[in-house]
């Protein structure tokens, strides 16, 4: 069974930092590994959590990475994504304030990727350019308290982000978005943009949103055109028509399957729909 493994280099900056680094493999050993070191030019430690099994759902080792932070706070990064240089000061900056339990920056979409994936950026990351709500956390890239994460989760649960948004600012929480904390998703991510996974993202969504059935319902119903236009707005934003144009099919086709999965998450429940985030 893998491991966390650790990668160590010399430091660059303040050992004092009160934050750990763990890079979230996705992609696979290679890419964890290239993106690891890469945050070492501004980090002295950055630990890789590994895939320990084909059950081993990325809010587990999302956990893991934070339960085996020594830190304070523990910057959670995908191996799907790079970060702006300037991060590390970002952070620090974000978490001075004793009130900050959680911290991200925008997210921006690299135009060097093929349309499939850009498209699956935009819906994934759309809602972080910037002028959305403070409240709402990117999964590729965040920043946590651990003691607050301790506070707020049972022992051994998954991290998953707008579930743990949610639980935050329900018991006071401030999360920051820092301007000069951008994530920049870059790799791309195969699993992810497979429509079998988006249904099954969108059913564990569906399947946790509680409150009332009917206005629920509606919301699935509703999640196709609403990720959809909130994707092509983005995509629309980032570059010419020409290179936007061809995301459109793909954009409709991932939020289709999404909203499928949620009307289902609502009515079914989330059956094995964990099974698709590994």
């Amino acid at each position: 069974m893998k491991t966390a493994q650790t990668l160590i280099t010399l430091p660059t900056l303040d050992t004092e930092l009160p934050f750990d680094v763990a890079v979230i493999e996705l992609l696979g050993p290679e890419a964890a590994r290239m993106c690891a070191v890469e945050l070492t030019a501004e980090a002295a430690v950055v630990r890789i959590v590994s895939r320990s099994s084909g059950a081993d759902m990325v809010p587990q080792r999302r956990r893991r990475a934070a339960d085996g932070a020594g830190a304070p706070v523990v910057l959670l990064i995908e191996d799907t994504t790079r970060l702006a240089h300037g991060w590390a000061a970002a952070i620090c900056e974000a978490f001075s304030d004793p009130n900050v339990v959680a911290a991200c920056g925008s997210v921006a979409v690299s135009a060097c990727l093929t349309p499939r994936y850009r498209a699956l950026g935009r819906l994934e990351y759309g809602r972080f350019d910037g002028t959305g709500p403070e409240h709402h956390l990117p999964g590729n890239a965040f920043a946590v308290r651990r003691a607050y994460l301790n506070q707020t989760l049972e022992p051994r649960e998954g991290i998953v982000e707008h579930d743990l948004e949610r639980r935050l600012v329900k018991r006071g929480g401030k999360i920051r978005r820092i301007s000069t904390l951008t994530a920049i998703y870059t790799r791309p991510d195969p699993q992810g943009a497979r429509l079998a996974t988006r249904f099954g993202h969108g059913r564990l969504f569906g399947s946790g949103r509680g409150g009332n059935l009917a206005l629920g319902l509606l919301k699935a119903g509703l999640a196709m055109p609403v990720l959809s236009l909130r994707a092509l707005r983005a995509a629309r934003a980032a570059g010419p028509v020409r290179q936007w144009l061809p995301e459109v099919p793909w954009i409709v086709l991932m939020a289709t399957a999404w909203a499928l999965g949620e009307l289902t998450g609502q009515i079914a429940g989330k059956g094995m729909s964990e099974g698709s985030w590994n």
